[in-house]
């Protein structure tokens, strides 16, 4: 009877996952969510905290920060989310340790956000002035590369899903996320922002 309990679960989508989590609030909805997902949560860890007593640590600390973040927030794409949610996590630990961002990535997550941390937190601030800067600057953006960025960047799609949305090719979605990233950062500096801190 619990195998089949198991089984029927296991072959729900993460969406449906989350639903349910969040309709019933039950850990054990998270927990399957995780579980699909310990691999990379695990492998990430490593590659942030290059020790295996840390990793394990900032695994669990992951699992718990999912588990609260999850119930009130709306979630698209879960993978993307979670992938954006540790590594947001794992840089933090580090700039508490005072380590350098040294790290490599991992195959099959690293088209989703590029390796370019001041820019990617511009877009995970909450505060309304930071989000207030942000459209007026993706206004600025060709229709095509604000469309882009703001895939890429605010609802963290993969490369291959953005051109399953738009309908282009991918070299054509990295050329726009690119070029907008770089206009992006000209407009940024042009109103003095060159980092997360500076948006209050």
């Amino acid at each position: 009877m619990i195998l089949r309990i198991l089984r029927k679960y296991k072959q729900l989508s993460d969406a449906q996952l989350v639903d349910k989590f969040q309709t019933t609030k039950d850990i054990y909805y998270a927990a399957l969510l995780f579980e699909r997902y310990n691999e990379m949560t695990v492998s990430l860890a490593l590659n942030y905290l290059k020790n295996e007593t840390d990793a394990e640590d900032a695994t669990m600390e992951c699992f718990e920060l999912m588990s609260k973040d999850l119930k009130e927030t709306e979630v698209q794409n879960f993978g993307g989310w979670y992938y954006s949610l540790v590594r947001n996590y794992l840089l933090k630990v580090n700039r508490k340790k005072g380590a350098q961002p040294h790290y490599d990535l991992i195959e099959g997550y690293h088209d989703r956000f590029e390796d370019d941390e001041g820019f990617k937190e511009i877009f995970s601030d909450e505060r309304v002035d930071g989000e207030k800067i942000i459209q007026e600057v993706l206004l600025e953006l060709k229709p095509l590369q604000a469309r882009c960025i703001e895939l890429f960047y605010l609802n963290g799609k993969s490369y291959k899903e953005i051109t399953t949305i738009l309908s282009i090719s991918e070299n054509e979605v990295k050329s726009h996320v690119q070029n907008g990233k770089r206009k992006m950062k000209i407009l940024l500096e042009s109103k003095n922002v060159k980092s997360i801190d500076k948006i209050s």
